[in-house]
């Protein structure tokens, strides 16, 4: 079962973990191939190595990426990330945050 997400002005809950949009260091959405389809993930990174994933079938998913755009000052719009990944090939990644000069990142998180 995927865990529910939440965010608000402080930061992401996912789970029982707590992550402060300052301690955010790396977003990235994946597209991940599964039998039946793909499959939208994301890749956070925080302070301290600590790594979470969450996928589109997790409880606040939507609002979480919408949140992502609000909170967190020079991240990809959601509706940029969401288009370029739908249109990715399976494997491929979008980086939300820090975003890079194209925003793509490409192949092998």
């Amino acid at each position: 079962m995927s865990p529910a997400v939440s965010a608000d002005a402080e930061g992401l809950r996912i789970g029982g973990e707590r992550i402060a949009w300052r301690d955010v260091r790396r977003l990235d959405a994946i597209k991940r191939d599964i039998y039946v389809g793909d499959f939208l993930c994301l890749l956070i990174l925080a302070d301290g190595g600590r790594a979470f994933e969450i996928n589109e079938d997790s409880p606040g998913w939507k609002e979480t990426g919408d949140a992502i755009e609000r909170f967190l000052p020079g991240s990809l719009p959601h509706a940029e990330w969401t288009l370029r990944l739908i249109a990715a090939n399976p494997g491929e990644s979008v980086a939300i945050y820090p975003v890079t000069s194209s925003g793509y990142v490409g192949q092998g998180l």
